[in-house]
């Protein structure tokens, strides 16, 4: 019953996505703007509380410290009610950070005044191949945004629109976070349900931290899990035997900035054994901590890692098998436990290793800049690079 609940749900708001579509096409009749950054809107379901809403929210703070005149509107509303209008003040540009089938939505909240702007979706994608349901979403966009070239490499499959990659970016903190030898060492891995547990994969690093430490209390697993609250209680009762003992912890529900910056700040290494990223934006930004980062060698997160600041864990390319039914049709990395619960433990184990590969994490992601696919204010953008620096 609740597969063909779960089905029903989809079926329904895949026709909702696909009426507004044609609503939102009807209203744009085709019109846009000259492709003009003076003032550039950034727009999403900021209410979500999701990885899409975090890049919108960077990605306008990055606008603006580079001297773009740049608004962020939250249009949560929008998802559910096509009719649904945002009053802001027109901009020449503007970016909706959303899915494929979710950016008409995002389009029509804010009409009429994008009507005669330029319009960019800010899309990414977690497989070699694209989703077959986001054919023709690109239709009401003059080109697309992606963060890493794997999601590129995907996309283009998908539109003929012309595709950029624009990473985030995530300014590093001043001063590196240092490993405190008096307290346990402490691996986080995340996950949102919402983004497919399956793809997360938060079971491989539970399986991978037991296998490098069993209980042992001089180190400690925190568990971030967001999403849907069934779901978390799902994956509680699924892996109770890995979660028993005084060495994990599980974190619920929504952070904010400030309590995601504490979390790394509280981090000895994070843990990502991902099936597939469009990018990974917290391995990045446990980087800018100067936080060591052991992750699947594989997807868009080697946008901004490598061998010689991160571990990457070797895996092997399999059919995608998600109990979620978000992602089909493809493959995706299976990471090999052993060697990740090996790079842990190397970790935990030698200081001096240990510290140069936290140093070395700090200074790659010290060394990326903000990369946009046009010309910031002369001005602005020599007194902010300084500013960066």
């Amino acid at each position: 019953m609740a597969a063909f609940h779960a089905s029903l749900k989809r079926s329904l708001t895949s026709s909702y996505l696909a009426g507004t579509e044609m609503l939102t096409h009807r209203f744009l009749r085709g019109h846009s703007g000259k492709r003009d950054f003076h003032r550039v809107i950034v727009v999403a379901a900021l209410g979500r509380n999701n990885g899409i809403a975090s890049g919108a929210r960077l990605q306008w703070n990055t606008l603006r410290q580079l001297g773009i005149d740049a608004e962020l509107l939250d249009v949560t509303p929008s998802v559910r009610n096509p009719l649904f209008r945002m009053p802001h003040r027109p901009g020449s540009a503007y970016v909706f950070h959303a899915g494929g089938p979710q950016t008409a939505s995002l389009i029509g909240s804010v009409l009429p005044h994008v009507a005669k702007a330029h319009r960019i979706a800010y899309w990414a994608w977690e497989l070699p191949d694209p989703p077959p349901d986001w054919m023709d979403c690109d239709r009401n966009v003059n080109e697309i945004w992606t963060p890493s070239a794997f999601s590129r490499a995907s996309l283009a499959r998908l539109s003929a629109k012309p595709i950029h990659v624009v990473p985030h970016y995530v300014p590093v903190r001043p001063v590196p976070r240092r490993r405190r030898f008096y307290e346990p060492f402490t691996v986080l891995a995340m996950a949102d349900s919402r983004s497919s547990l399956s793809r997360k994969n938060p079971e491989g690093a539970l399986r991978a931290f037991r296998a490098a430490f069993g209980s042992s209390r001089a180190v400690r697993l925190v568990l971030k899990l967001s999403g849907r609250d069934e779901d978390i209680r799902s994956l509680e009762a699924s892996f109770g035997d890995l979660l028993a003992g005084t060495n994990v912890r599980v974190v619920k529900g929504y952070l904010d900035t400030t309590e995601i910056s504490a979390l790394y700040e509280n981090t000895d290494v994070l843990l990502s054994l991902h099936r597939a990223e469009g990018f990974g934006l917290p391995m990045m930004e446990a980087m800018a901590h100067g936080v060591p980062v052991v992750a699947t060698g594989w997807s868009g997160n080697l946008t901004f890692m490598s061998a010689a600041d991160s571990h990457l864990v070797p895996y092997t390319l399999v059919p995608v098998n998600d109990t979620s039914a978000i992602y089909k049709g493809s493959i995706w990395a299976e990471p090999d436990l052993d060697e990740a619960a090996a790079m842990l433990r190397r970790l935990a184990e030698q200081p001096d290793y240990y510290a140069r590969f936290a140093e070395a994490a700090h200074c790659r992601i010290g060394k990326t800049a903000p990369s946009f696919p046009f010309d910031p204010p002369s001005a602005a953008q020599s007194a902010s690079i300084g500013a960066f620096a």
